[in-house]
Formats: C-alpha cells, sequence, structure tokens
C-alpha cells in the first residue's frame, strides 16, 4: 500500500517547473481547470465555492459531478487536472516502486 497522497508529495516544487516548462496551452488549461473545480464544481451539487469551503465528501462529490458534467469542456479540464497531478505523482521513487514501475 501507499501511504504518499499528493499533499505529501512536493507538488508545489514540480508546479513551479511545469509553469517553467509546459507548453502554454496546457498551462492555461490546468489554471482554467483550477478555477472551474474550485468555482464551478460546487455549484453542480448545490453548494456555495469556493471548493475549499466544502468538507471532503461534498469536495469529492463536487468533482465527481464536474467529472459526469454533460458540458464537455468540463469534463476536459477535469482530465487535464488529473493529467498534471498524475504527470507528478507517476514520477516519484516511492511511486514507481510500489507499482513495479523501473
Amino acid at each position: 500500500m501507499l501511504a504518499l497522497g499528493i499533499s505529501d508529495s512536493g507538488f508545489e516544487l514540480f508546479l513551479e517547473n511545469f509553469n517553467r516548462a509546459a507548453p502554454p496551452h496546457l498551462r492555461r488549461a490546468f489554471r482554467i481547470g483550477l478555477f472551474a473545480g474550485g468555482w464551478i464544481a460546487p455549484l453542480l451539487v448545490r453548494r456555495p465555492p469556493p471548493l475549499t469551503r466544502l468538507d471532503r465528501a461534498d469536495r469529492e462529490a463536487a468533482l465527481a459531478a464536474m467529472a459526469a458534467s454533460s458540458v464537455p469542456e468540463l469534463r476536459q479540464l477535469i482530465a487535464v487536472l488529473k493529467t498534471v497531478v498524475s504527470l507528478h505523482y507517476g514520477s516519484l521513487p516511492a511511486v514507481r516502486q510500489a507499482i513495479g514501475y523501473p
């Protein structure tokens, strides 16, 4: 079992590098995704934004609602957020070892 969560993984440093090196369109989509996740997703579960004010269950429900939205752009923004986080998380030695990747 892997006990390392994204908040404990040094994502802030990755984000600094991402902001310097990632293609502009991906950086822009990531920022828009963060905005949508923080301010639009709560509205999808009839909760007032921002997302940070909600308890864990409501945050998860809001992001799940965004991922299942009938609006394709909202679904795509969730995919962008997951992709960027996965780029970092999948590069961590502990994660790579846990999944058996060299």
